[in-house]
């Protein structure tokens, strides 16, 4: 007998917004429904059904299987024999730990969480509007940012009910994170970069979201996109090359816009200063100076500020009569007077203030440039009370220095006194240009950042000022949004001391990049220079120390001619 069809006779009624209504039209067009009554209802009664399909759970069962086996036989072989091998202990007590292993990991998926609720947290996350300038730097692909983590589950849904796959491990969505390097491009910037980079990447076929982060010194961005395409047929594959891929195409865009980018990564994390080439190792002091260096490219407000930025980046900064720093991954405090003459209170508090230019400096590890060693002087040394057996060391050391100074002097066609005093000369000369050169385009960055700054300042702010002009002034007006009001009015300054006009935020990032290579290019020559100034200087005084040295040999031998006469 052919069963009965139930009356569908209870009305369901709710209502929606605008935007999502027309994300439900999407998803109906997506999934080729057009009875919305029908998707609804799929939707509600089995939309969010899920199977448990654990593969630890198959794995713990497989485990337990082979250690019951394992104790049969055991056991048989003890009823049998009354022996037992020390090895089939071994691996049964190997397969309990795996197996005691794997329940936990399993007990601790997620935290008792869902699927859903997981999702939702890490999307909340990259969302932040503390983070985001209010979600101002969020941009989205078919997908609403305040709806995104539900509608990347109902495209998972749609194509398990489509296809009829599973989706091994419940992977709905992927993250990828782009840096960039402090000072170097402005947060909208990023976010456009960010959405690029995603374009390419996907290719249209998945939705995704763009969050760029500036809340710390270095911009950032949060690209998160669903596991499954739009037209819910296929999903995202994540194969071994995938991160490769995504670095290769951030590394393009990078330099399409005149970015930095990291040269030839290494699989492994390695340190800062193998990174940069060098196989000296970079060391605590360094690592301050040039977060330090990192935080100043901020352009904080004071002193209090540029601490701030050192303790969110990972520093530990201890306040009393001296200023100590403890790195991220430093043992212990460091205070600021240790790090030179430019990283002390007092210095950083003038170059905050305007008063003074911040000159950074260069690890030692980067000089590439050849010390020539110097000579020591034998005799005084003796007479200080030195023995035999640092006679014999210095002569040796003294031979060194000499063959030094003559390899020098005829790789580089010196071939008179005259020519190493000219040298010297030129080699001075050029160091000082490059050390002016540096202190141009920094000034010259510092005064871009300002500019940047009052411009974005300038923007985020007018709609207040603006308010603020409409209310006649009023102080009540003033007092709740004054932090705004006072920004506004700085950013005005700005644009005052160039009578009103400001570059485009492009100009300015175009000009910023060309000053930077600049300075780059002035470090690295900079290094040379004092290296080869100092080689250099060596090498004269070896030649005075010899000169004198023979002319005392001349003048006892000349002593000792008319003795004898």
């Amino acid at each position: 007998m052919k069963k009965e069809k139930a009356r569908r006779s209870k009305m369901l009624h709710f209502a929606v917004t605008e935007e999502e209504a027309r994300i439900i039209d999407e998803k109906m067009k997506q999934l080729e429904i057009r009875n919305m009554s029908a998707f609804l209802r799929a939707m509600v009664l089995n939309g969010y059904v899920l199977k448990l399909d654990l593969p630890q759970l198959r794995e713990m069962i497989r485990l337990l299987a082979n250690l019951t086996n394992n104790v049969n036989q055991i056991a048989r072989r003890v009823n049998e024999h009354g022996s037992i091998y020390e090895s089939e202990i071994d691996e049964i007590q190997e397969k309990v730990n795996q197996l005691l292993c794997m329940m936990n990991q399993l007990l601790s998926i997620n935290k008792g969480k869902t699927i859903a609720q997981c999702l939702k947290a890490r999307l909340d996350y990259v969302k932040n509007p503390d983070k985001t300038e209010q979600g101002k730097l969020i941009s989205a692909y078919a997908c609403a940012p305040e709806t995104a983590d539900q509608e990347f589950l109902l495209n998972r849904n749609a194509y398990i009910a489509k296809t009829g796959r599973r989706i091994r491990n419940e992977v709905i969505a992927y993250q990828v994170r782009q840096s960039f390097q402090p000072g170097e491009v402005t947060p909208e910037d990023a976010n456009k970069i960010g959405y690029e980079l995603a374009s390419r990447l996907l290719n249209g076929d998945f939705a995704f979201l763009v969050a760029t982060h500036d809340d710390h010194a270095h911009i950032h961005n949060h690209i998160v996109f669903s596991a499954v395409s739009l037209d819910c047929n296929h999903k995202f594959k994540d194969v071994l090359r995938s991160g490769k891929v995504v670095a290769e195409l951030s590394d393009s865009l990078c330099r399409e816009h005149r970015l930095s980018i990291v040269e030839n990564p290494q699989d492994k994390t390695v340190s800062y200063d193998k990174w940069q080439g060098s196989s000296a190792r970079i060391t605590s002091r360094d690592t301050i100076r040039m977060m330090i260096d990192s935080a100043l490219r901020m352009q904080p407000d004071g002193f209090d500020a540029l601490m701030q930025l050192l303790e969110e980046a990972g520093c530990r900064v201890k306040r009393g009569a001296q200023i100590s720093v403890k790195p991220p991954s430093g043992k212990r405090f460091i205070r600021l007077d240790s790090l030179g003459a430019a990283y002390t209170e007092d210095a950083l508090r003038n170059v905050l203030g305007g008063r003074q230019v911040h000159i950074p400096r260069i690890p030692r590890s980067q000089y590439t440039g050849r010390q020539i060693a110097l000579m020591i002087d034998i005799e005084k040394k003796m007479r200080e009370g030195k023995g035999r057996g640092y006679q014999v060391w210095a002569e040796r050391h003294n031979l060194d220095a000499v063959s030094q100074s003559v390899i020098y002097l005829k790789e580089n066609g010196i071939n008179s006194y005259e020519e190493l005093m000219s040298r010297i000369d030129s080699g001075t000369k050029r160091r000082n240009q490059l050390k002016d050169s540096m202190k141009t385009c920094q000034a010259r960055m510092k005064a871009i950042s300002e500019q940047r700054k009052a411009i974005l300042t300038y923007r985020r702010t007018q709609a207040v000022y603006v308010q603020y002009r409409e209310s006649g002034w009023s102080s009540q007006f003033y007092q709740a949004h004054a932090k705004e009001i006072e920004a506004h009015k700085a950013a005005q300054t700005v644009y005052a001391k160039e009578n009103g006009k400001l570059p485009t935020l492009a100009e300015l990032s175009a000009e910023y990049e060309r000053l930077l290579c600049q300075k780059r290019a002035d470090s690295a020559a900079l290094a040379e220079a004092k290296a080869e100034v100092s080689s250099l200087w060596h090498i004269k005084t070896n030649m005075d120390t010899i000169a004198s040295d023979e002319l005392i040999e001349e003048k006892e031998t000349s002593r000792a001619d008319r003795n004898a006469r």
